[in-house]
């Protein structure tokens, strides 16, 4: 899920510079992420790699059952997020796949995280 958000991230710029639109790429990251939500996908992007690494480490059901509600909430979010953008006319491309791929991710995310909870601990 971490390098589909990147490439999320990455995807305006890179299609606004290879065109050469570069005055209207800054008018688009003004409005998509914005600065809130720049600094909010960078707090998701840690919070992602400490998760991984915390999946490793521990094992306790309390933990098992923070992964489970954070896995979802972290769907969630990207779902409303995407409903935005629909409502607000945002036409089918690239980011569509991406998104996409990001929601089918987090079904997986959140049904490996309730079998993990619900694993016998040894």
């Amino acid at each position: 899920m971490m390098a589909v958000l990147i490439i999320m991230l990455l995807l305006d710029p890179i299609q606004h510079a290879m065109s050469g639109r570069y005055a209207e790429l800054s008018e688009a990251l003004k409005h998509d992420p914005g600065e809130l939500g720049l600094s909010l996908l960078i707090g998701m992007l840690c919070f992602n790699a400490l998760m991984q690494v915390g999946i490793q480490l521990f094992s306790n059901h309390a933990w098992r059952v923070f992964v489970l509600i954070a896995s979802m909430t972290y769907g969630l979010f990207f779902l409303i997020h995407q409903v935005v953008h629909l409502i607000g006319g945002e036409s089918f491309g690239l980011h569509t796949v991406l998104d996409l791929t990001h929601h089918l991710l987090a079904i997986a995310s959140v049904l490996a995280a309730w079998k993990w909870k619900n694993e016998h601990q040894i």
